[in-house]
């Protein structure tokens, strides 16, 4: 059944993607090990292996283990529309004509060891070593531009043909290396207390960016945008961040968690950036100039919460919450956000894990909508061997401005754009 279950989404995976913008906050910049993830990204509580390093490293204690090493393979990808309306004589819309379709994705690898051992009857001590992708810049956009021809009655041709191509490429990621320790205590009867402290490394990267205006014709450029081809790569230097966490075992079934990340900032020598004053969103373009110079990200300051109970009476189910709290103190207009998740893992009698969770992000741009994430996963245990397997989806749509800007425009909507992201997650752990 777990066979099949990959064979499936294997399959799915061209359909996944990234975020329009990509360019100027990055993807996801917190995602975590297969489990966590399917457990609605509970990553503070959830974690496994060395990726407690990042996000949790009092978790990096396993009483179960004295030594892990895990990698993960992961996919995250795109299938993006754009439409216009379509109204009728009296301007009422009908319906929306997609007029742009996108498919791209993102590969990644990640993985790690952590070590886990009992200092006589004091407690335990962990150590943990992850490398991991921070996050992705990578957006692809073509369109393909129709012109329009004058035929007579009874010739062959078409009235809108193929004129040329828009199209706009960004890519680049942020790669990061963690090393960290916890320490755990074992107090009174069955309560412990665990600390955890993690040191994040940043490394160097290169964001590129190629704008291209393709015609077909020379002498036919009618529909084509007039803004200038541009290639420019952008570099950062690498910087550092720290994590902190404790964890508090009140009783074998409840669990409590919390977890901070400093934030970290990455800008080139030259950098700047353009926010619509009409719509709130993120500008390519200064009138017929490419707006965006350089590169400024932002990795967030991140607060984080969790609790989880596990019951055993009749069925080992786990339950989980957390809640997380961004801040991008203003950094490009962004506002602080929440995110709330709530993930479940119930065995089976037959000891298969079946995952899932939602999560509920709150928007950083005052033109967004909230997002809803689905998560699901299952997993195997063969002897020493652990196999993980994830997947996420979610949909979300906003109100754009077309985005090559043509002359002769005079459509006052802005176009609709339907954003569908999926991510495709397996992972392999050794324990000792």
């Amino acid at each position: 059944m777990l066979f099949k279950l990959l064979i499936i989404l294997i399959t799915l995976s061209p359909l996944m993607g990234q975020s329009m913008f990509n360019r100027w906050i990055g993807s996801d910049p917190f995602s975590g090990s297969s489990k966590s993830t399917a457990m609605g990204n509970s990553h503070i509580l959830n974690s496994i292996g060395s990726a407690n390093t990042r996000f949790n490293p009092a978790n990096l204690i396993n009483e179960n283990s004295i030594f892990t090493f895990d990698i993960q393979l992961e996919q995250t990808s795109i299938f993006e529309r754009w439409s216009m309306p379509i109204r009728d004589s009296f301007d009422d819309v009908l319906a929306n004509a997609d007029y742009v379709a996108n498919e791209f994705s993102q590969f990644g690898i990640r993985g790690g060891l952590s070590s886990s051992i009992n200092i006589f009857q004091l407690g335990q001590i962990g150590i943990g070593f992850h490398s991991a992708p921070l996050t992705n810049f990578k957006y692809h956009y073509t369109e393909e531009v129709r012109g329009t021809n004058q035929i007579e009655d009874g010739e062959y041709a078409s009235k809108d043909p193929i004129v040329g191509y828009h199209n706009l490429k960004t890519s680049g990621a942020m790669q990061i290396s963690s090393l960290g320790t916890g320490f755990g205590i074992n107090l009174i009867k069955q309560l412990k207390i665990k600390f955890g402290l993690s040191i994040n490394q940043i490394h160097r990267s290169t964001i590129t960016d190629n704008v291209t205006i393709d015609s077909l014709y020379l002498e036919d450029l009618t529909n084509l945008s007039t803004v200038t081809n541009v290639t420019q790569r952008s570099k950062t230097d690498e910087t550092n961040f720290i994590t902190l966490s404790a964890m508090l075992q009140l009783t074998p079934k409840i669990t409590l968690a919390s977890s901070w990340e400093s934030s970290a900032k990455l800008k080139s020598k030259n950098s700047s950036a353009i926010i619509n004053n009409e719509n709130g969103l993120f500008q390519y373009w200064n009138n017929q100039d490419y707006a965006i110079n350089g590169h400024n990200y932002l990795k967030p300051e991140i607060l984080s919460f969790g609790s989880s109970f596990f019951s055993n009476n009749h069925s080992k189910t786990l339950i989980s919450f957390e809640f997380n709290r961004i801040f991008y103190d203003n950094h490009y207009y962004l506002n602080d956000f929440n995110i709330i998740k709530f993930g479940f893992e119930h065995i089976t009698q037959f000891g298969t894990p079946i995952r899932a969770g939602l999560t509920y992000k709150t928007p950083s741009m005052n033109a967004m909508e909230p997002i809803s994430i689905l998560t699901f996963g299952s997993g195997k245990k063969i002897n020493n061997l652990i196999l993980d397997i994830t997947g996420t989806y979610c949909l979300q749509s906003f109100k754009h401005p077309d985005l090559f800007p043509v002359e002769g425009d005079v459509r006052l909507d802005y176009d609709l754009i339907r954003d569908s992201q999926f991510h495709l997650s397996l992972s392999l752990s050794y324990q000792l």
